[in-house]
């Protein structure tokens, strides 16, 4: 499946950068962060006995970094506004107007 994701300029760039120091792809970025946000998201159904994918190498290494579930304080999950003020104040940058 492919999907499109519209990016604040200054977060593709971080992730430009994230990607190339890292050695791998967007693509991969993308879906090991799906992969981690869907592991915490509301539990499935007791019916529902599909777990998610197990994390790669390259996940534990984002979390370590602490680039994964850096939202922290809002008492449930940061709404997109949340994710992207956090996102830019880690890289140095302001929100667009």
């Amino acid at each position: 499946m492919t999907i499109t994701v519209r990016l604040d300029p200054a977060l593709a760039t971080a992730l430009d950068e994230a990607c190339a120091a890292q050695g791998v792809t967007k693509s991969l970025v993308v879906q090991e962060a799906l992969t981690a946000y869907l592991a915490q998201a509301a539990p499935a159904p007791a019916s529902d006995k599909k777990r998610p994918p197990a994390s790669s190498a390259n996940l534990k290494a984002f979390v370590d970094a602490g680039l994964v579930g850096c939202i922290t304080g809002t008492g449930g999950p940061a709404d997109k506004a949340a994710v992207r003020a956090a996102a830019l104040a880690r890289i140095g940058t302001k929100p667009a107007a």
